[in-house]
């Protein structure tokens, strides 16, 4: 009699562990940035590396953004790939893929991105206004509502984009239209200065284009109706 009471106790006590709910799992909203500039150094006209390409670990999900050593390129990082731009002096420009041994970055953002929420699929975005208000919509219904540092993937088409290589001895802007485009970046609430995100805006934002062969910093968007965001879970 003792055992069978014992027993129904043990299996009462199971059953009470298993119909525990689960605790919450915490909603990811502030992702890490490995963030490397020297502003002070910039103001000097200083523009040497502040990290070694070969010093910083890129994940195969990475985004990230900057300017390399000297700002002799302009730096895409996509989908784990490291892209590195400048104009060619004839109205054009010529992207490298990966670094030469020994380069680095004047400033760079990188987020090592582990995984992609599931995507959401936009509508026309008109501008880089309007696509920063949908991110931050999306952030919020995500859970995301105060401090908020994500990376972002848009892949799509764009109908006109306006971008730049921010180079040295000179500069390229250029406008493309009726391009296929993945555009990455960070969505900020937060520290925003810190990581270069421009003023009165909640994204910095690159665009890859790979009919082209090219990315570069999006000054100016329209894109096409259809392109699915994703925003970082972790």
């Amino acid at each position: 009699m003792m055992r069978a009471t014992v027993c129904f106790g043990l299996l009462v006590l199971a059953a009470g562990c298993a119909a525990a709910p689960a605790p919450a799992q915490a909603i990811f909203c502030v992702a890490e940035i490995r963030s490397f500039s020297n502003p002070d150094a910039g103001a000097r006209g200083d523009f040497g590396p502040n990290v070694r390409f070969a010093d910083v670990q890129i994940g195969s999900k990475a985004v990230g953004y900057g300017a390399a050593g000297g700002r002799s390129d302009e730096i895409t990082i996509a989908d784990g790939v490291l892209h590195l731009a400048r104009p060619n002096g004839a109205g054009s420009h010529r992207q490298r893929i990966a670094a030469a041994s020994g380069e680095g970055a004047y400033m760079l953002q990188l987020i090592n991105v582990e995984g992609w929420r599931a995507p959401s699929i936009l509508p026309v975005i008109p501008s880089l206004d309007a696509l920063g208000a949908e991110i931050s919509d999306r952030a919020r219904a995500a859970g995301c509502g105060g401090p908020a540092k994500l990376a972002y993937r848009i892949e799509g088409r764009v109908r006109r984009a306006e971008w730049s290589l921010d180079t040295l001895p000179q500069r390229g802007d250029f406008v493309s239209e009726g391009q296929d485009v993945v555009i990455v970046g960070l969505f900020a609430t937060v520290e925003q200065g810190r990581h270069f995100v421009p003023e009165g805006r909640n994204i910095h934002a690159h665009a890859v284009l790979p009919g082209l062969d090219v990315a570069g910093h999006l000054k100016a968007l329209e894109l096409e109706p259809g392109a699915r965001l994703q925003l970082q879970a972790r």
